[in-house]
């Protein structure tokens, strides 16, 4: 007989990600957006209002160029977003939302808001009040150390 798995806190940070994601994804798909996947959400999630880079939308989702190309070319697909000329650049493009992509973000941030606040309800008023502060805190700090690799840059401490 196995013990009990023991859960870390990244786990059910995960978890709790992953479920909360899931949630919303149902609740667009009630609101008639069946085509909308889990995977779509790191295009969204890492859009500005005026278009981003499609190197910087890999970048924040800590995705490769031509894995976040793929998936931008999906969601493009199903009218969502568009690639335009960046008028900072002629040269560059930018991945835009269309119109039936903003009102999906809308609609989205709609959706987020409630299953956020469903949550919170579960942890109950105490906890769930502080859970944005403390997390916010740890990624502030967390932030502002430095990272491993700077402090280590070639991974060579203790050897």
């Amino acid at each position: 007989m196995s013990s009990p798995r023991r859960h870390t806190v990244i786990t059910l940070l995960r978890a709790v990600h992953d479920a909360m994601v899931d949630e919303l994804i149902a609740r667009l798909h009630a609101a008639g957006h069946p085509d909308i996947r889990r995977a779509h959400s790191s295009v969204f999630e890492n859009l500005d209002r005026d278009g981003t880079r499609l190197t910087v939308l890999a970048d924040r989702a800590q995705m490769t160029h031509p894995s976040m190309s793929e998936l931008v070319s999906a969601v493009e697909r199903l009218g969502y977003v568009e690639r335009v000329r960046d008028t900072a650049d002629g040269r560059a493009r930018v991945v835009c939302f269309t119109p039936a992509g903003r009102n999906l973000q809308r609609l989205a941030l709609t959706e987020t808001a409630e299953v956020e606040a469903a949550w919170l309800e579960r942890l109950g008023p105490r906890v769930g009040a502080g859970l944005r502060t403390a997390l916010l805190t740890a990624l502030d700090t967390a932030e502002a150390e430095p990272s491993p690799e700077a402090v280590d840059p070639g991974g060579m401490a203790g050897r």
